[in-house]
């Protein structure tokens, strides 16, 4: 009994714990923008940090650099437009309070931050930045900035602590009796540069270690520094605690010069107070990806209205001309997707996909699902006002899956919403065919992918399709037109199927009871074509869409979420607008109890939800914002949003058009399972033996 409570109380708080996603990439959107908006303005349309969430922006102390400002080309050219991007050095207090000189002359009290196409990047200079003196630095020689933090870490003789971007301080020594360290600057294993920090030193910049050397023809460039608290001999470890880091990758500095050119974009200033760039010329087009350049995108939606601009849409004249700009970032770590920037003392906006990046929207089907409505009173969010709803809504799928209705083909759709800033996918129950018949919108999945991306595999190749799930292309049978795969979970087979490429579909429709819902899709893919040449055979996949259904949940009212509790369904969405009539009801979450809001908080509201404010009482400016993870962070996976029930019910039997496999997968045995009759034989042995002790021992004497 003990056993089965503990159980339940671990699965409880799997349940309940929060989830980062972690992925190869994360994409930051800005907000949408439209053509006709940008046509009628003048001096163009300003994306800055409250219209881009990429953008560099320091809540603390409300600091931002960049901007993209977009305008009209004219003349002969209705449909382009130029990008100008302009961004400046600015004055940035560490984030290790000690470093800043509260004296009446300042001497040393901030750094020089500067975003750079959506990263922050510093401003480099001979001399720090201070309240009194202008910027010592020059915007046109900058480096990466890795870290700027004041948590505390401690550390063993020995250790190392890694930085980010292969580098990394070794604490190689420690003299306890002069209360010192020797430290070591290490990148990807190589020795840098070393220094002895005293913890006994007073005054500014005591106890830290401030690494200059030159950079780019500037001498004496500061890049790191590393802030000693303390040294400890125990009896088992001798220990150094660092409390202050600051570094930028010196090894990759760059210098900025006019002509410059980063794609489509080019340096038309770069100064010691600014830079720059103009991409000219852009030309838009339906459904187009348009790179600018420093990996920033231009996406159009997919009906972008190439022949004209409608000045004032009306539904009968529908907005046709949708556009976002956003950057796809592949560098390891963990990444915030915020919100617009508030005043927490002040009105609080709704929030949605417009002033809130991580929330779901779909441009080409003009479809979002999250709403948020919060109250704060006094410092104060109560019970039941901070009001989140998510309404299922449909969707085609990114290849063209069709139907016959009445003589006409019509694409087939699927419901999909955002929950707390990710996507998911509520149980679709389909037909044999995956025709769509129903909804079970409080049971749900990540969507693991949607693509029309054409593939093509020699026999024997694996498609990775992510989370672990995968399709073999095992054999084709070229002749009958006809492909033989292998749908596969963490290397174990789930469902295999012949898929005829000479039928009217060419597809696989992989069906199961999930949650005890039946015929919920899984998983469907389209083959296109087989081909056996004169070496080697080849099947072309170009439809795909695949649910995370073994991580699977289920929402139930009055399950509790960190701050929040899910309520059941709604006819309400947060702002409290009524939805159409046959439209799906919402899902609807509220504040479970008070939340207060004070300075310095970065508080987890529900799952992957979290409020941050700034950390002093100057603005009281807040945001929300979704955590987003780049596989190879330093990061400790965390469990998904709720722990669902074990389900692995029999196969759907598939059409006879396709068959299948209909067994269910052959779970692989438990440890225990394997070893059993080794556990049985020494359990025997033991009694044996200790009845045979006890006899001599024990009777024998007797």
């Amino acid at each position: 009994m003990k056993m089965k409570i503990l159980l339940a109380a671990l699965m409880l708080l799997l349940a309940f714990a929060a989830t980062a996603s972690a992925a190869e990439s994360v994409e930051i959107r800005s907000s949408v923008l439209h053509f006709e908006t940008v046509v009628a303005a003048s001096a163009g349309v300003i994306l800055d940090y409250s219209g881009w969430a990429g953008f560099y922006y320091d809540l603390d102390d409300n600091v931002q650099t960049e901007k993209i400002t977009a305008i009209q080309v004219g003349g002969q050219n209705p449909n382009q437009l130029n990008f100008v991007y302009e961004t400046a050095p600015i004055s940035k207090s560490y984030a290790y309070d000690g470093w800043a000189d509260t004296s009446a002359v300042a001497t040393n009290f901030s750094y020089a931050i500067i975003g750079f196409f959506a990263e922050p990047y510093v401003a480099l200079g001979s001399k720090s930045v201070t309240s009194a003196t202008p910027l010592a630095v020059n915007a046109s020689k900058i480096a990466k900035l890795i870290i700027d933090d004041d948590e505390k870490v401690t550390l063993k003789t020995g250790a190392t602590l890694e930085l980010g971007s292969g580098y990394s301080v070794i604490v190689d020594q420690i003299d306890v009796d002069g209360n010192k360290a020797y430290l070591k600057l290490m990148k990807d294993g190589q020795e840098l540069n070393s220094s002895i920090v005293n913890t006994n030193e007073t005054g500014l910049n005591a106890s830290t270690w401030i690494f200059e050397l030159t950079v780019l023809g500037e001498k004496d460039m500061q890049v790191m520094r590393v802030h000693v608290k303390d040294v400890f001999q125990g009896t088992e470890s001798s220990l150094v605690e660092i409390d202050g880091l600051w570094m930028v990758d010196y090894l990759n500095a760059q210098e900025v010069k006019a002509d410059d050119k980063y794609g489509k974009f080019e340096c038309d200033e770069a100064s010691k107070t600014l830079l720059k760039f103009t991409a000219e010329n852009v030309s838009f087009s339906a459904d187009a990806d348009i790179e600018l350049g420093a990996g920033i995108f231009v996406k159009t939606e997919q009906n972008f209205d190439i022949n004209g601009h409608e000045a004032s849409p009306t539904p009968a004249t529908p907005d046709l001309d949708k556009f976002y700009l956003y950057k796809v970032y592949t560098t390891p770590g963990e990444y915030e997707i915020r919100s617009t920037v508030f005043d927490y003392a002040g009105t609080v906006p709704n929030f949605t996909f417009e002033n809130f990046a991580a929330f779901f929207y779909d441009m080409d089907n003009s479809i979002d699902t999250e709403m948020m409505n919060v109250t704060i009173a006094s410092g104060v969010i109560l019970e039941g006002k901070l009001i989140y709803t998510t309404q299922p809504k449909n969707v085609s799928y990114e290849y063209n899956w069709t139907r016959e209705v009445s003589g006409s083909p019509v694409a087939e759709e699927y419901y999909v919403m955002g929950l707390f800033g990710e996507k998911y996918v509520p149980a679709n129950i389909v037909s044999v065919a995956g025709t769509y018949e129903s909804l079970k919108a409080e049971k749900m999945a990540k969507l693991v992918i949607d693509d029309d991306e054409k593939v093509t595999l020699k026999t024997g190749a694996t498609l990775e399709l992510g989370e672990g799930y995968s399709v073999i292309v095992d054999q084709i049978d070229v002749d009958g037109n006809k492909a033989y795969l292998r749908f596969l979970k963490d290397g174990q087979e789930v469902n295999s199927s012949i898929v005829n490429t000479r039928d009217n579909t060419s597809n696989w429709i992989f069906r199961n009871t999930l949650l005890n819902e039946k015929n919920v899709q899984l998983f469907r893919i389209h083959v296109k074509d087989v081909f056996q040449g004169t070496q080697d055979s080849l099947v072309e996949i170009d439809g795909i869409w695949l649910m995370d259904y073994v991580n699977a949940t289920e929402l139930k009212s009055g399950d509790d979420y960190v701050s929040m509790e899910y309520v059941g369904t709604s006819t309400t969405l947060a702002n409290g607008a009524a939805i159409v009539a046959d439209s799906e009801e919402a899902l609807k979450f509220e504040s479970s109890s008070n939340i207060t809001v004070s300075v310095d908080m970065d508080k987890q509201i529900a799952n992957n939800l979290y409020l941050k404010t700034a950390d002093n009482d100057t603005a009281k400016n807040a945001y929300f914002y979704v955590k987003a993870t780049v596989d190879g962070a330093n990061t400790t996976p965390e469990p998904p949003v709720d722990t669902p029930p074990v389900d692995t019910p029999p196969v759907d039997t598939p059409p006879a058009d396709t068959p299948g496999t209909d067994e269910p997968p052959v779970a692989e045995e438990s440890w225990f399972a394997k070893n059993m009759w080794y556990i049985i034989g020494a359990i025997v042995l033991i009694i044996i033996i200790g009845g045979a002790a006890y006899y001599f021992m024990v009777m024998k004497k007797a």
